[in-house]
């Protein structure tokens, strides 16, 4: 095996990472990076891949299709078969249509939309991330059976159409929990907010009046944060019983510190407190406090880490690098990673691990100004929708 790959690589694994490095969606970018390299560092230490070291080869997708594309072609240009794509779906459609041509295999980092596994499924990729009907109707489902005294629930979320699948998940979630605990729930549209916005008043008086209990944000990124601090002179805490965050998690207590909100609920592919006696989980995490410094690692940093690790073990497993090896590898393989057993449904590639939501807020006895206050786990498997590789779910 060791000979295969030397031939194939001249001693060198080499793995091609695309992800937004500039650009609104770098912050997600910057933590796929750090996770990856924190993998490949790892696995090299650790004898890399039958004696074959492993080489990441970085390009920087700028945020758009064209990016992306023009970064794979030139990837696979200098002969790179092995990739690791993420996290935003558009970037993703632009290079899915050419891994045939190129006869490579990819792992989709952390991207949840429907479409990369069904009507844009691609059998050279796998997605390592949480679809949305996954994450967020397990979501809907913890909240129901948490708080089932709240019969009404609204939403927020930016103006951008992939993210419809997100409230839909969530509110399916919820409507399935009531209605099998003989309950009913009210839902109301999601209040549109135009993505990268500078101004939410208007749309936070507008949920502040709904009088609803719960709210669900699914605001992202900067625009979220720019949200819960214009939502707090609003007194966003003292209005709703229950703030739930679709996937911000950390990022809202590290700009915010002592003026994060009391309590918020955030779903998160990655925490490692969450993880008893998980050995990977636990080098991952202390691999990037020595890399940052920060005790509070996004998800990305998990689920980036295991993307490479999957590579890295079908490579070692099939001793070849090449995709028709690979795939089946995929398929049947479950390598230990920091999420857990890495396992992928062989009918659509879509992963199906378990689901982790963590609650943390404000905290005056914390030097950093807040704490996690509770976590909770669910099977993932319990909440993947139906398989339809090819055809859009429907």
């Amino acid at each position: 095996m060791p000979g295969i790959l030397r031939a194939a690589q001249g001693d060198t694994v080499r793995i091609g990472l695309i992800t937004t490095l500039s650009g609104p969606g770098q912050l997600y970018g910057n933590y796929i990076k750090d996770g990856s390299e924190i993998a490949v560092e790892r696995l090299n230490a650790a004898g890399g891949v039958n004696g074959s070291k492993i080489e990441l080869v970085v390009r920087d997708d700028k945020n758009s299709p064209e990016g992306a594309v023009t970064a794979f072609r030139e990837l696979t240009g200098d002969g790179i078969k092995l990739f690791a794509q993420g996290t935003f779906t558009a970037n993703l459609l632009g290079t899915l249509p050419l891994l045939e041509e190129a006869d490579v295999t990819m792992m989709m980092v952390g991207a949840s939309a429907l479409a990369l596994t069904h009507e844009a499924y691609n059998p050279r990729a796998f997605r390592l991330g949480f679809s949305s009907p996954m994450c967020f109707g397990g979501y809907g489902n913890l909240m129901a059976q948490k708080h089932p005294e709240i019969e009404k629930w609204a939403m927020l979320r930016s103006d951008v159409t992939a993210l419809a699948d997100i409230t839909n998940a969530f509110s399916n979630g919820l409507k399935a929990e009531k209605v099998k605990a003989g309950r009913t729930v009210e839902i109301l549209d999601p209040v549109l907010v135009p993505y990268g916005g500078a101004d939410f008043r208007n749309q936070i008086s507008n949920i502040i009046g709904s009088g609803a209990p719960g709210l669900f944000n699914v605001l992202q990124g900067a625009d979220a944060i720019s949200y819960y601090k214009q939502a707090r002179t609003f007194g966003l805490d003292q209005k709703f019983k229950v703030l739930c965050d679709s996937a911000n998690e950390f990022a809202i207590a590290k700009a915010m510190g002592a003026n994060t909100p009391a309590s918020l609920w955030s779903w998160t592919g990655w925490y490692p407190a969450a993880n008893k006696d998980n050995a990977v989980s636990d080098e991952v995490h202390k691999a990037y406090i020595k890399l940052r410094g920060d005790e509070y690692p996004n998800w990305y940093i998990g689920v980036s880490h295991d993307s490479i690790l999957t590579i890295a073990n079908a490579v070692q497993k099939a001793g070849s690098m090449e995709a028709a090896k690979l795939i089946p590898t995929i398929e049947t393989e479950a390598p230990q990673g920091a999420l857990g057993k890495i396992h992928f449904r062989k009918e659509d590639h879509g992963f199906a691990g378990d689901l982790t939501y963590i609650r943390f807020g404000r905290d005056d006895k914390n030097a950093n100004g807040w704490s996690v206050f509770e976590t909770a786990q669910l099977p993932g498997a319990e909440f993947l929708e139906r398989a339809t590789p090819g055809s859009k779910l429907n």
